[in-house]
């Protein structure tokens, strides 16, 4: 209780509670807005799976019903006897989340509110950004038929399949795919802090690099000064590619992403312009001597006068000559952090950080195991999941607590 009432202190929910009522309008009043409100966050705080576990756990608890909002309803029946009701019925709080549904762009602005507080209260945040995509499996197992079935029937998600490839001890590929019907979060969050920034649902198949580069392109026209602010973008190789690379370069974002193996003449090494130099898919740079021995070159720094790589012998080697190589030799290979450095695998590990909150999505907000059909229900669940997720970090702030900001607990 104490932790919801430290999140529902920080809340900025005056306009969504206003737009709820106005969307009951002259309906029947018999639970307050406000009070639905809170025990809609009360739900996820408590890690109720359902609607129903929320609706036992208000009939069961007093203390949890006075605190939401909730007073006892008498009413008479049609025996003449009178029955009391200490919590809504479940058709009630099934009407009562169909509005808020129609409240998505209130609970988009509560949810940028949030992001806004933390770029004003945190230190450096939104200078380390990273990005995933998640898999969320439907409740149902195939599309509705029937368009009778409303919220029952799943009429919004689709499949998709994914395929994972990976090298073993030995060199050998291993591919694993994975299949599932649903839908996909989109996110990009701040790294350090492990907090989300921007984040959107869509139905499974549709690509990761190309809703997160929507995403991006979103956030610069709304918010430009959270891309100027970005100095790194750590993702995974499904979002390898030229044209992401270049536009994150051109916004001055230091691009931080694994590399797929795109070369297909089979050669393990490409030889740079017309030198004595050659180099592997990964960036690994050589130099060719004259009895054609390959020596592996030490990373010396990036050259931004000449857009450059510099690269020279180890010490061993007594030898003090540079070599650059420009990055426009391929931008995906050769990146302004160069892929051999400590610095770009120390960044790389950062991006361990949105593992970690998807695993928070499935574990603490219920998301592996729910029974949310439908497109935009499930992106209002979402949304709610992370204004809560935001908002008990606020709540700590605002108390003076700055470490393990991102936990669902106190």
């Amino acid at each position: 209780l104490e932790r919801l009432k430290m999140v529902l202190a920080v809340l900025p929910d005056s306009k969504l509670i206003a737009e709820l009522y106005k969307i009951r309008g002259n309906g029947r009043n018999d639970w307050p807005c406000e009070a639905m409100w809170n025990s809609f966050i009360a739900s996820f705080l408590f890690e109720h799976p359902t609607t129903d576990a929320l609706l036992r756990e208000l009939r069961r608890n007093s203390q949890l019903r006075k605190l939401c909002g909730f007073q006892p309803k008498c009413k008479k029946q049609p025996d003449g006897a009178y029955k009391i009701y200490v919590a809504p019925s479940k058709s009630a709080y099934s009407n009562f989340l169909k509005n808020l549904m129609a409240c998505q762009e209130e609970l988009d602005r509560m949810f940028d509110a949030l992001v806004e507080f933390m770029y004003e209260n945190l230190e450096g945040f939104g200078e380390h950004l990273m990005a995933d995509g998640k898999a969320i499996q439907s409740y149902a197992t195939k599309l509705s038929e029937s368009q009778k079935s409303g919220g029952r029937g799943e009429h919004d998600a689709n499949w998709c399949k994914k395929t994972y490839t990976s090298s073993g001890e030995n060199g050998e590929k291993k591919v694993k795919t994975v299949k599932w019907f649903g839908f996909r979060l989109h996110l990009i969050a701040e790294a350090r802090y492990e907090m989300p920034v921007a984040f959107k649902v869509t139905k499974a198949s549709n690509s990761e690099r190309t809703e997160n580069q929507n995403l991006l392109k979103t956030m610069k026209e709304e918010k430009p000064e959270r891309i100027k602010k970005c100095e790194y973008m750590m993702e995974d190789k499904g979002y390898d590619g030229t044209d992401h690379i270049t536009w994150l370069e051109q916004e001055g974002i230091k691009p931080i992403i694994d590399i797929r193996n795109c070369w297909k003449d089979g050669e393990e090494t490409h030889r740079y312009q017309d030198t004595d130099l050659v180099y592997d898919y990964k960036g690994t740079v050589w130099y060719v001597n004259e009895a054609e021995e390959r020596i592996k070159l030490a990373y010396k720094g990036y050259d931004k006068s000449t857009d450059s790589l510099r690269y020279g012998f180890k010490p061993q080697y007594q030898d003090n000559r540079i070599f650059r190589i420009k990055c426009e030799e391929d931008r995906r290979i050769f990146t302004p952090v160069a892929r051999q450095s400590y610095k770009w695998k120390r960044l790389y590990n950062e991006r361990s950080g949105i593992e970690r909150m998807n695993g928070r999505i499935d574990r603490d907000y219920k998301f592996e195991k729910h029974t949310i059909r439908g497109l935009d229900k499930m992106r209002m669940f979402l949304t709610v999941s992370f204004i809560v997720y935001l908002g008990m970090a606020k709540a700590k702030i605002e108390r003076g607590q700055k470490e393990h900001l991102c936990k669902l607990y106190a």
